[in-house]
Order: C-alpha cells, then structure tokens, then sequence
C-alpha cells in the first residue's frame, strides 16, 4: 500500500510539474511575441529614418545643383562672380559706440555708413565691390574685426534690426568694380 501511496504522490508532483512549466513556456512565448513585435517596431522606425534620410540627401543634391547652375548662369553674363556660400551678419548705422561698430558713422573707405553698405574681407571681396545677396544689391565699402574670409555684414538702420537679424547662411556674388 505504501508504493501506491508513492506512486500518487508522485503522479501528483509531475502534473503539478508540468502546469508550472506549461505556465512558464506560455509566458516565455507571450514575451518572446512582445520582444519580436518591439524588435519589428524598431526595425520600421529605422527603414523610415533611412528614408528620410535619403529624401533629405537628395533634396539637399538638388539645391546644390540648382545653386551650382545658378552660379554658371551668373557667371556667363562675365560680369558676376560668385563667391560661395558666406555667413552674413547685420550691423546698425547708429553714429555711437556700442557693439556694432566704431561709433563715428564711417565706413573704412571714409564714407557714410548707411543701409545698402555692407563690410567685407577685402582679401576676399575687393572693396568698391557691388555685392549681390538674394538679388539684393549692396556696396562693399566697409570691413570689420571680426569679418573674415567668407563673411558678409550688412549695415541696416538700427541695432534691433540687427540683433533680430541674428546669423544667416546665403549664396554671395559680386560684381567687380570696374577701373
């Protein structure tokens, strides 16, 4: 009678056994279902990135190529040169010292500062220039301390426009003067 006891009691360890692991294998699959749609998930976010991606890049060919084109143009009517893509700044024409400039109202070639004056690096852009902007056209009669290399500073007619004008990227052409 013992061993039937035995027997029992052990038949009822294995049921018990198996639910447990019937429960454990039924929640691994329903993790491992979560973990492979999560990995799915960051799969599509990634190709749709990739995309973008691509989108931008080819965008960003096209706009080189339009401004490439652009440049070709400008320069086969031979008077426009382009210069490339410069950082342009804004200075005010107020006659008193602060930020903007010397405070004397005076360009360095000795003339007034007034809007439609820009300041140049004149070992880029000759002085007495006329400086093309967004079809803007501007006189290169200026320099300053901190316009170097491919940097253009444009003079408008208070320091508040200036500082909204903040820092700007744009495509520079000039037109030499002529001697």
């Amino acid at each position: 009678m013992s061993w039937q006891w035995i027997a029992i009691a052990m038949f009822i360890v294995a049921v018990a056994f198996e639910t447990v692991l019937c429960g454990v294998c039924v929640r691994w699959q329903r993790e491992s279902t979560q973990y492979q749609e999560t990995i799915q998930e960051a799969n599509d976010m990634r190709d749709q990135a990739i995309q973008a991606l691509g989108v931008i890049a080819a965008d960003s060919a096209m706009e080189q190529l339009a401004r490439d084109e652009q440049a070709r143009a400008y320069e086969a009517l031979g008077t426009y040169t382009y210069i490339g893509s410069c950082k342009v700044t804004a200075y005010c024409c107020e006659s008193y010292e602060h930020i903007c400039g010397t405070g004397d109202g005076l360009t360095a070639t000795g003339i007034p500062v007034t809007p439609g004056i820009v300041a140049v690096d004149p070992e880029v852009i000759p002085l007495g220039s006329t400086v093309v902007i967004d079809g803007q056209r501007y006189l290169a009669a200026d320099t300053g301390g901190m316009v170097k290399g491919l940097h253009v500073d444009i003079a408008v007619p208070t320091h508040e426009e200036a500082a909204a004008f903040g820092s700007q990227v744009a495509e520079v052409w000039i037109i030499p003067q002529e001697k």
